[in-house]
């Protein structure tokens, strides 16, 4: 279970991970937050045994290694299409001589100690998103890729690159199929495969396909449906 995060803000990602989610998303490619916010949130995250992933902004060696250096231990890499970019994405995410990351863990040595390098390539998460048609035509070979971890599905990004009209909508059947190829696919690698759901019982659906990072809740989305809740509950009780 995870949460995903676009609030830039230290105190929302800290009560959400008091939750008592698994894992929570700091998204800085599509979220509010900048690098220095992230850093914050990280900090915040930390109180907690919650995983701190980051989705970066794009497929970029020094955004990744530098949130690596701040403490993430999981790089959700968007817009990954082909073999070369995931090696460049792993390799930016692995220290030689599995990949190329350069030695810096700034904040990550203090978050996880003296020995976070010796265990890094080992305990740190790459997942890459498959997210356009382009990425489901060379599947085998971006998921063939020694070094990751998973994928993660961008099902709207996703349906537009397939020219569907309803976005992200799990009941298209030419969705529907293109899922079920990646987590074919996924399963064969012996890959995690995440995904975002709609719903809790969304969220079961997409368990039982075979999902194992499911991320059901968005917090600015949570906040605007809440709010929205009981602020027509309260205008309906008022004369």
């Amino acid at each position: 279970m995870n949460a995903w995060l676009t609030i830039p803000s230290a105190w929302s990602a800290e009560i959400l991970a008091h939750t008592g989610f698994d894992a929570l998303t700091i998204d800085m490619q599509h979220g509010l937050a900048d690098y220095d916010t992230a850093v914050t949130m990280l900090q915040a995250i930390s109180t907690t045994d919650t995983v701190p992933l980051v989705r970066v902004p794009w497929n970029e060696p020094v955004a990744i290694m530098r949130i690596l250096d701040a403490g993430a231990y999981g790089i959700i890499g968007p817009m990954i299409n082909n073999r070369a970019e995931v090696e460049a994405f792993v390799g930016a995410c692995r220290y030689p001589p599995a990949g190329y990351r350069s030695y810096g863990p700034i904040r990550a040595n203090v978050y996880a100690g003296d020995d976070y390098f010796d265990h890094a390539n080992d305990t740190v998460l790459s997942l890459a998103m498959i997210e356009t048609s382009e990425a489901l035509d060379n599947l085998d070979d971006i998921l063939s890729v020694e070094g990751l971890d998973g994928i993660y599905v961008g099902t709207i990004d996703l349906s537009i690159s397939m020219g569907l009209p309803d976005h992200g909508n799990l009941d298209n059947p030419k969705l529907k199929r293109a899922i079920e190829k990646i987590l074919a696919s996924t399963e064969k690698h012996n890959l995690i495969a995440g995904i975002h759901a709609s719903s809790p019982e969304s969220a079961a659906m997409l368990s039982n396909w075979g999902f194992r990072l499911i991320t059901p809740v968005i917090d600015s989305s949570v906040l605007q449906t809440a709010a929205t809740g009981i602020l027509e509950q309260t205008r309906g009780s008022l004369k």
